[in-house]
């Protein structure tokens, strides 16, 4: 039975099963910082475990043709109705998906979403989090991360529209470690686009978004 409307806890020790059995690969460990709270520690963890859940996932991960994809159906109004998968009782959807992805994610981990859309920037616009600029803030496990693909540097643009997309921060030690939907398994951006472990430097990076609790 498909469950995905309810955002079930996460224990580390399914996490380390997964590992152990070959479904996931392992990343760096993922620990927040002393200065949350234990409910924001909580949600940190939980938004990483179903991140890694979903990477790990056959029935989610990858797009079909079209930009067909579970995330955006999940949503139910993100993007086209052009789609002929279901997964269980999900109705896949066309549209580029990378924030259908991460608030999916931070909706299961039990973080607040409202305001969020199928635009990446809407996790700068959005109440759902708090922004922290590039170069102020050490990204924690949990958070969006949000990268501009396009200029002599990174830029939010006008209100966040220039956001091009956004992932999840899994880990950080100078480089970044995230799980992205919407993406390719490299950066040659060759091969079928689905939900990978990306290891990425900050460069084209502008800001994070921390997750409040629901």
């Amino acid at each position: 039975m498909l469950r995905v409307t309810s955002a079930p806890r996460v224990t580390t020790s399914l996490l380390v099963a997964a590992v152990a059995g070959g479904a996931l690969t392992a990343a760096p460990p993922a620990t927040a910082s002393a200065t949350d709270g234990p409910q924001e520690q909580s949600i940190r963890t939980q938004i990483v475990a179903h991140a890694e859940i979903e990477r790990s996932n056959p029935e989610h991960n990858r797009e079909a043709a079209r930009d067909c994809n579970f995330y955006s159906g999940y949503w139910g109004n993100s993007g086209d109705n052009i789609c002929s998968k279901w997964t269980g009782p999900i109705k896949w959807r066309s549209n580029q998906w990378c924030a259908d992805f991460v608030r999916f994610v931070w909706k299961q981990g039990g973080a607040r979403v409202n305001g969020l859309d199928p635009f990446a920037g809407s996790f700068y616009r959005a109440p759902a989090g708090k922004y922290h600029k590039k170069g102020t803030y050490r990204p924690k496990p949990g958070d969006a991360v949000l990268y501009d693909w396009d200029g002599a540097r990174p830029g939010l643009g006008n209100n966040g529209w220039d956001i091009d997309h956004v992932g999840v921060v899994t880990s950080y030690n100078g480089k970044l470690t995230t799980v992205e939907g919407n993406t390719t398994r490299t950066s040659s951006g060759t091969g079928t686009e689905g939900v990978f472990q990306r290891s990425r430097s900050t460069k084209r990076v502008v800001g994070y978004v921390s997750p409040r609790p629901r």
